[in-house]
């Protein structure tokens, strides 16, 4: 799908802001990608298409879910908004018709990360974290420090970060960002960063 139609898609899809936003995710992860090892021509359509039902309610999402076959765990069935990455993705390849696996699981892991995650699938994940328009303390010192520090470091920062803001927020933890976090500290990545800043 050529990169046009994609933003035709989202266009009819997405608020002005948010669309901008998906153009801010495209552009700092085609900057990251060689850094990620990722390949450019499917790290642009993941970076646009990830939030394409990021606008989407509630009830939406769970229609959607279940018309796609999507199995929705008790997480996500609680909170229906971490089902939109996994709805765009079945989207993308049922109706727009992308069938790069990479590029679907950097659609569906977006949100909440994964364990495995492919290099694609990283650096969507952490694009969406630091595009230049999160002001956010913490955005703009890993986006700051994402050309230093290599893809697993900068990955786990995200997790611990993400996690960090669930739990200030009161949401509900998904299970795959736990396991993801884990498997990058069984690894033996270190954040570097003390997690006071909860207490």
């Amino acid at each position: 799908m050529l990169r046009a139609e994609i933003i035709k898609v989202l266009a009819d899809n997405l608020s002005e802001p948010r669309l901008n936003h998906c153009l801010r995710v495209e552009a700092i992860a085609i900057e990251l990608a060689p850094h990620f090892q990722a390949p450019p021509e499917l790290v642009s359509p993941a970076a646009l298409l990830h939030d394409l039902c990021r606008e989407y309610d509630r009830d939406k999402l769970l229609k959607l879910a279940g018309n796609f076959g999507i199995v929705i765990d008790d997480v996500e069935k609680a909170e229906p908004l971490l089902l939109h990455g996994s709805v765009a993705a079945a989207i993308a390849k049922n109706t727009l018709g992308i069938n790069d696996q990479l590029i679907l699981e950097a659609i569906d892991y977006h949100i909440t990360g994964a364990p495995g995650l492919s290099p694609v699938a990283s650096l969507i994940f952490v694009a969406d974290f630091i595009e230049p328009g999160r002001t956010f303390e913490q955005a703009r010192v890993i986006r700051e420090q994402a050309f230093r520090l290599n893809p697993a470091e900068i990955v786990l920062k995200v997790f611990n970060r993400s996690i960090e803001y669930v739990i200030k927020q009161g949401f509900l933890i998904h299970p795959r960002s736990l396991a993801g976090r884990n498997e990058l500290i069984m690894k033996g990545i270190f954040d570097g960063t003390s997690l006071k800043s909860c207490n």
